[in-house]
């Protein structure tokens, strides 16, 4: 394999590992909120608005809604089919740094709910 495609390779594993890890810690998130509320009538609050205008489709689960921020994007936005596609007419070196904005943005949405877990973990 050339040099390139061998990163290309490496960091699409990566990418979606992360990705797998995410959904993890996202099931985990959502069964320590679950059962937070569930002991007390007193739970988070969210505005139908935002709700709504976050996902167009109308359906949400609830552990959804309550993990649901502006500055992360739900996997459901996120289409593999699409993904190829477009990969497959870029150059190497656009999907490199492509990968490597998904990689850092899977950190940093890791971080983000290992703080929510912590938190939540504080309270109770």
């Amino acid at each position: 394999m050339q040099p390139i495609e061998s990163q290309v390779t490496l960091l699409t594993e990566k990418v979606d590992a992360l990705h797998q890890l995410i959904d993890q810690v996202n099931y985990r998130v959502a069964e320590i909120l679950s059962s937070s509320q569930s002991r007390s009538e007193a739970g988070v609050l969210l505005d139908d608005h935002s709700v709504a205008s976050a996902a167009p489709s109308g359906h949400i689960h609830r552990g959804e809604a309550l993990l649901m921020h502006k500055d992360i994007l739900m996997d459901s936005v996120y289409l593999e089919s699409e993904r190829t596609e477009e990969e497959s007419t870029l150059s190497p070196e656009i999907q490199i740094q492509r990968l490597t904005a998904q990689l850092t943005a899977a950190y940093n949405r890791i971080a983000t709910l290992e703080e929510q877990l912590l938190a939540s973990r504080v309270h109770y």
